[in-house]
């Protein structure tokens, strides 16, 4: 068969690639079929090994540059280190596409419950997804690891909880921004929610909260992204620090205590 030599009509019936298709992989260099006299392509058998290369490295996810420089020897490296750099990619792809594939879910989750939601929450929602793995990072470091893995370790039902309980924050803030921040109904929500990041905070957490620089806050602010004007965000900011003086902040540990004695 060393011998055997094919026209470009056999050879496409024989390797079941059209020939628009050989024609293409000669034109970037992949195949170099000889020429007869009368220009007619000529294709042989080691011709048919490398289009069996070619095909098998395409499945595998290879662009046909990398596929040219590796039949042509360009590349330094084996095809151990090519394959185990592919596989390294497509696998970096594949935690992309998982990750897509969550976010989705949990935005059809969220639709479902809550209806339609405004354009700006829909792609704050999903900019504070796709930033989750670096808040998860920031938290281990900062606070503590098993805080990490209860903020972001969790079920799918844990997840959309959050997620309601993110969208209920920022309806309650922008409804309640327009009256005191020292009212009461802001006192009882601001109440409800750090009694619930009190539920995720092991006692390392807190203690590395009170001694975070400033800087590392600012950090953590730009990992995540809040759905409030400049209003609201002063609102807050008045808010938080109302409660923090009358409930004092400070005081943690001793509601923490209490969650426990609960």
């Amino acid at each position: 068969m060393g011998s055997t030599h094919y026209s470009i009509g056999k050879f496409a019936e024989l390797s079941g690639i059209p020939i628009r298709t050989l024609h293409y992989y000669e034109e970037v260099g992949l195949l170099c079929p000889r020429r007869q006299e009368n220009g007619h392509r000529i294709y042989g058998t080691g011709d048919l090994i490398t289009l069996q290369k070619i095909i098998g490295l395409k499945t595998l996810g290879f662009s046909l540059e990398r596929i040219r420089k590796f039949n042509h020897r360009e590349s330094e490296m084996s095809l151990v280190e090519t394959l185990n750099m592919q596989q390294q990619a497509l696998q970096a792809a594949r935690a992309e596409l998982d990750k897509s594939l969550e976010i989705l879910e949990r935005l059809l989750t969220i639709l479902q419950r809550e209806g339609e939601l405004e354009h700006n929450m829909m792609f704050l929602l999903i900019r504070n997804m796709l930033r989750e793995d670096k808040q998860r990072s920031w938290v281990a470091e900062h606070l503590s690891e098993q805080t990490a893995t209860a903020l972001f370790d969790i079920s799918q039902d844990a997840v959309a909880e959050l997620d309601r309980e993110m969208l209920a924050f920022a309806e309650a803030v922008t409804r309640l921004a327009a009256g005191e921040p020292d009212a009461l109904e802001a006192e009882e929500m601001l109440g409800f929610y750090v009694q619930r990041i009190l539920g995720f905070l092991d006692d390392k957490a807190i203690a590395n909260f009170a001694h975070i620089p400033e800087e590392e806050h600012e950090c953590l602010n730009q990992l995540v992204d809040m759905p409030f004007n400049e209003r609201e965000s002063a609102w807050l900011d008045e808010a938080l620090a109302h409660y923090a003086s009358k409930f004092g902040l400070h005081g943690i540990d001793g509601q923490k205590e209490a969650q426990k004695e609960e």
